[in-house]
Order: C-alpha cells, then sequence, then structure tokens
C-alpha cells in the first residue's frame, strides 16, 4: 500500500495524481480510497461517503455528472455537514 499527502504536492502535480487514480480506476477498474477534506480532490471520485461522528452522513455517486456538477454537490453536503440533513431550510 501506498499513501500520498495531495496537500503536499503543488496544484499541478496533485491534478496528475488524481487523472492518474482517475485513469487507473477506470482502465484497470482499480479501487482507489481516498481520505480527504477537500471537495476538488474528491470531485474525482465516483462514489464519496460522508461520515460524521464515526458514522455515515451521506453519500454521493457521480452517475452521468460532470465533474464540475459533482463538485457541487459535494460542496452541498459539505455545508450541510455542521447540521443535520432535516436541518435545511
Amino acid at each position: 500500500m501506498q499513501t500520498s499527502q495531495l496537500g503536499s504536492l503543488d496544484s499541478k502535480s496533485a491534478r496528475q495524481l488524481l487523472e492518474t487514480f482517475e485513469t487507473l480506476n477506470k482502465n484497470l477498474n482499480a479501487t482507489i480510497l481516498v481520505v480527504t477534506h477537500d471537495a476538488f480532490s474528491a470531485s474525482y471520485a465516483n462514489r464519496i461517503i460522508f461520515i460524521r461522528d464515526g458514522k455515515i452522513f451521506n453519500e454521493l455517486v457521480k452517475g452521468n455528472d460532470t465533474r464540475k456538477q459533482f463538485f457541487e454537490k459535494i460542496i452541498e453536503v459539505q455545508t450541510l455537514l455542521g447540521g443535520d440533513l432535516n436541518d435545511v431550510i
């Protein structure tokens, strides 16, 4: 198992690493687990599980969304992490 800290990379290198993960997932059907608080990095994933207080808070699946659309959905969920899904006005 190899670990990398995306935050330790410059933005170009981080993007290249994320694109490499994406390619490995698509071409080799490789499962890649990334733990991050960064919505940009998370937007490269196909599936995201949000955890709060040790429990699953929400799950997003990219489906047919563009990376930009998926990023926007991630941001929406991140704004809810301080409250409950039922707290949305």
